[in-house]
């Protein structure tokens, strides 16, 4: 899955079609905190882009970190699949993140145990008859995806 920066509106790397991942660290950030595999996984890729970011400000939830975001007094770096989930806050624009282009892959583990779960089936069905990646790879279509 690849990454957005939300960032508001105002901003002017919110009016670009990306930001660079060393663009993004020089921002007042709310991130993940240092304990969550999320936020080690971000700062790899700040590594990797040649950049530390300096977060003002930390958490180990997502919601939190959209609800911080809302307030329009930081930005954050979020997978964009989140965006189906909690949208983009008004006021602010979601912004793909390049420079480097990193993602990750998602895999689905099940026992070999038959008859296996009623649920893993059900996933595993589902995984297998749709295009997964796919639906999360796209970004929202309409206001969410840039909300003024």
């Amino acid at each position: 899955m690849s990454n957005v920066l939300l960032i508001t509106a105002a901003d002017g790397l919110a009016h670009r079609s990306t930001a660079t991942w060393a663009e993004a660290a020089r921002l007042p950030l709310c991130l993940l905190n240092e304990s969550t595999q999320g936020r080690r996984a971000l700062d790899d890729v700040f590594a990797d882009a040649g950049a530390k970011p300096t977060p003002r400000v930390e958490t180990d939830s997502v919601a939190a970190l959209f609800a911080h975001v809302g307030t329009g007094r930081w930005a954050s770096v979020v997978p964009h699949a989140w965006l189906h989930v909690f949208g983009v806050p008004h006021g602010m624009r979601a912004v793909p993140l390049v420079e480097p282009d990193w993602t990750v892959p998602v895999g689905l583990v099940t026992t070999s145990q038959q008859p296996g779960s009623v649920m893993a089936r059900a996933l595993t069905q589902v995984a297998t008859e749709t295009d997964v990646a796919g639906a999360l790879e796209r970004l929202p279509a309409g206001p969410a995806l840039s909300r003024a």
